[in-house]
């Protein structure tokens, strides 16, 4: 093996023209070092030096693919610029020498009279049709009595759209046409060459070739060619202010002019736009931990509280508990213990009790779709829009269950107090009340400041708590983000969800299919509880896809889209508060 190993650039494109030859020049010397004995003779060589080997050989067709690239480009860029030379030439011999009048040539100009001809006849009455002034002096130049044959002939021409469209010439749009172009590292083409079908083939037999072969079981994805677009007239950010004159000038040429000049209005019919507006989303699903569930369902304990350790419920009641040598916890004090000797009192022991058990089965959801075969072939766009709004409406309603579920599995709403007070802010009536509900939670559980609580809040109440700061004087609150509400809640350890599906599509509230609001709701509910309390079970999933059977064939339909899911939602912990709150949106 050489001490000095030919190394080659992966990016070449930075490389220069001359240090790209030499790079050549080197690889295959090297190569020859490592092939050819001093004789010229074919060298035994080792794995090592092999495996070098078919390196330099793929080095050496990067870079000759990318000289082969350069040189392309060269001359490409050499023949625009020998275009563009001609034309500037063309164009100054006519600004020195006027340009050609027609009839005049190497024959010289013709001063008779032209002959009305029938030919000629149904030149001009064509020229008439399409209403093309320049045309017809073309034919006629300043001669009058051609003049003359043309009143006589447009006399008898029919002024029609019907004719004109018949005279018109045809219109011609930018042809496209797909191109091929090569990728990188592809042996013996050059990156960006343009292919055909059948050298498209030997490319990807020849990467197929060369891909490395996977031991992991995950191959290598290699980019054999790039098929795109191809347009008579391109313009990218190599375009320079001359080549957008030029191709101005193309565009604007007179003949381009006459074409769109000779249209007679549109005449074609109009387009049709087969893609559908569809701005349904699956946004605001609750977030709760998730299992899976084997079985039909799933049975819990009921998990004690604090609060359920001790027989005497005043423990928790600070100095009104009264202790004794009886009580749990028992006080023992000097005179218990001698008194102890005679059998009494007694320290009282607890026992482990049993826990009880609920439990919570599953419930299957689905949803099926039929389309016709026709329809569905020759309108795919109709089917794939309405599958997605199904499947949109679908996980908002699975949403709107799941809600439902934890909030029959919580407690009865609590109102009244400062709860309906709508004389404070939006904002304060929000943070004040969840921040109030989190205390109270957190006391009767015995839970530490820095245990996580969770909130569910209907997410148009954000809106409600972002257009109220607004109304706030002195204070730069109009672009209130999303993050720095949620920031006054987490300072607070409490997560907030802000959900979809839940007091909304109402009367009086957001989405009401009967009537648009014309003002924010006076009051919203919310829940609360610790975080880990709920938790949803996903059971059978079943997601089929297209499904062709006997009974739809004989319709001519078949099921675009059939899936069922079974889920259960368990309170395994202590409880769930609700709330409703009065709102009054006044700054």
């Amino acid at each position: 093996m050489p001490e000095e190993l030919v190394s080659v650039p992966e990016n070449l494109t930075l490389v220069g023209d001359d240090d790209l030859r030499s790079l050549e020049t080197r690889i295959v010397q090297e190569f020859d070092r490592l092939n050819l004995n001093e004789d010229g003779t074919r060298r035994q060589v080792d794995p090592g030096s092999l495996e070098y080997m078919a390196t330099l050989a793929k080095d050496l067709d990067r870079v000759r693919a990318e000289r082969a690239a350069r040189e392309s480009r060269d001359r490409e860029a050499a023949s625009r610029a020998a275009t563009a030379a001609r034309e500037q030439q063309e164009a100054l011999q006519a600004r020195v020498h006027g340009a050609q009048a027609p009839g005049e040539g190497a024959e010289g100009g013709g001063g008779e009279d032209p002959e009305l001809t029938p030919e000629r006849e149904a030149a001009i009455a064509a020229a008439a049709a399409r209403g093309m002034g320049h045309a017809l002096a073309s034919l006629f130049g300043s001669d009058p009595q051609a003049g003359r044959q043309f009143l006589r002939v447009t006399e008898r021409a029919q002024a029609s759209l019907a004719a004109a469209a018949s005279h018109a010439p045809p219109q011609e749009l930018p042809k496209t046409q797909l191109k091929v172009h090569a990728g990188v590292d592809i042996p013996g083409i050059a990156r960006g060459a343009e292919l055909s079908l059948d050298e498209l083939t030997g490319a990807v037999i020849r990467a197929a070739r060369g891909a490395p072969i996977s031991r992991d079981g995950h191959g290598t994805e290699r980019l054999v060619a790039t098929v795109r677009n191809s347009f008579e007239n391109e313009v990218d950010d190599r375009a320079s202010p001359k080549d957008m004159e030029e191709l101005f000038r193309h565009l604007t040429r007179q003949d381009a002019q006459d074409a769109l000049v000779a249209g007679g209005g549109w005449c074609a019919p109009s387009d049709i736009r087969y893609d559908f507006f569809n701005v349904a989303c699956s946004d605001g699903l609750v977030d709760l931990p998730t299992f899976g569930v084997t079985r039909g369902g799933i049975r819990h304990p009921v998990s004690p509280s604090l609060a359920d350790v001790f027989s005497n419920p005043a423990a928790f009641g600070g100095f009104s508990a009264t202790f004794a040598s009886s009580s749990v916890p028992w006080l023992w004090t000097e005179t218990d213990d001698v008194a102890t000797v005679t059998g009494t009192p007694n320290k009282p022991a607890m026992r482990v009790p049993c826990p009880s058990f609920t439990e919570r089965r599953l419930e299957c959801y689905g949803i099926t779709l039929t389309a016709g075969n026709l329809t569905d072939d020759a309108y795919p766009e109709a089917t794939t829009n309405f599958l997605r709004l199904l499947l949109a409406a679908h996980e908002h309603a699975m949403n709107g269950r799941i809600i439902a579920t934890m909030l029959g599995l919580s407690s009865t709403i609590i109102s009244g107090g400062s709860f309906i007070n709508t004389a404070a802010p939006v904002f304060n009536q929000v943070l004040g009340s969840v921040a109030l509900a989190g205390v109270d939670y957190r006391e009767r559980f015995g839970m530490c400041d820095s245990d996580v609580l969770e909130v569910l809040i209907p997410k148009w109440v954000r809106e409600a708590v972002r257009s109220d700061l607004a109304w706030r004087l002195k204070v730069e609150l109009l672009a209130v983000t999303d993050a720095q509400i949620d920031g006054y809640f987490t300072a607070r350890r409490i997560r907030p969800q802000w959900v979809s599906d839940w007091q909304v599509r109402a009367t009086g509230l957001p989405g009401n299919p009967a009537a648009q609001l014309t003002a924010w709701p006076t009051e919203f509910t919310f829940l609360i509880y610790a975080a880990g309390s709920f938790l949803l079970g996903n059971g059978l999933t079943l997601d089929l896809g297209v499904v062709r059977d006997s009974v739809l064939n004989a319709e001519n339909d078949f099921t675009a889209a059939w899936s069922e899911e079974c889920h259960l939602v368990a309170n395994v912990g202590h409880a769930a508060w609700q709330y409703r709150v009065g709102i009054s949106v006044n700054g």
